[in-house]
């Protein structure tokens, strides 16, 4: 991370506070247009689907049944548990691995379509790259097959009061010039929360003091988010 770019708490509440995890979760997308964007332009029925770190299973659960069959890998021992119990009875049944995107426990060309949700662009160049080459080994080629990232535009109400829009547009353009990655479509989205004191506990908490002291100056229960999809062929 840029010694510049504030300090936040997406790893601590992984594994400390799950639950302000899922309450952002929540929050985001509202009106759903981050899935039917997504379903467009890469239609899952019928097919095979690997969702790399499925969290709480928030897309999981909207995802899994438009699909043939539905993977997911999460190394979260805490948020496979969260996902496990949202996603009981979902049809059909997806199949949550505890494993990491570097290391998947699948063989070879058993998957068409392969999604991640705010996973890669975060990764360390080394991971990335694993990560990367582990895709291109279970993906098989076909229309609208390969990777399919879900990540935080760099301009958005969201970003700016981060203070992370520099260093994000940096790590998706590297995704694009460099690991060949397309940018499909940006899609203008939010985060709406129940009130601005929900707001204040969650992101205080996750995206720590310099964003929790904007809320405090101007409350408000919804910030203005934009989010962008990319895609990889096999």
């Amino acid at each position: 991370m840029n010694p510049s770019t504030p300090p936040e708490n997406w790893d601590r509440a992984y594994r400390e506070a799950p639950e302000i995890f899922e309450a952002f979760s929540r929050a985001e997308d509202p009106e759903g247009r981050v899935v039917r964007s997504l379903l467009a332009h890469a239609p899952l029925s019928g097919r095979t689907v690997l969702e790399l770190g499925y969290g709480t299973g928030r897309y999981t659960r909207e995802l899994a049944p438009q699909s043939g069959c539905y993977l997911g890998v999460e190394p979260s021992p805490t948020l496979h548990s969260l996902a496990r119990r949202a996603c009981a009875g979902l049809t059909p049944t997806p199949f949550l691995l505890r494993a990491r995107g570097q290391a998947l426990p699948l063989r070879a060309a058993s998957v068409d379509v392969m999604i991640a949700a705010w996973v890669v662009v975060n990764l360390r160049p080394a991971i990335r790259e694993a990560v990367q080459r582990e895709a291109a080994r279970v993906l098989r080629p076909g229309p609208g097959h390969g990777l399919w990232l879900i990540e935080n535009h760099w301009n958005s109400q969201f970003q700016r009061c981060r203070g992370r829009g520099g260093e994000d547009e940096a790590r998706l353009r590297h995704l694009i010039e460099v690991d060949g990655f397309r940018m499909v479509e940006t899609i203008a989205t939010k985060l709406r929360f129940p009130d601005a004191a929900e707001a204040e506990r969650v992101l205080g908490y996750l995206c720590g003091e310099a964003l929790l002291a904007r809320l405090r100056r101007r409350p408000t229960a919804t910030l203005e988010h934009r989010v962008v999809l990319l895609h990889r062929p096999v």
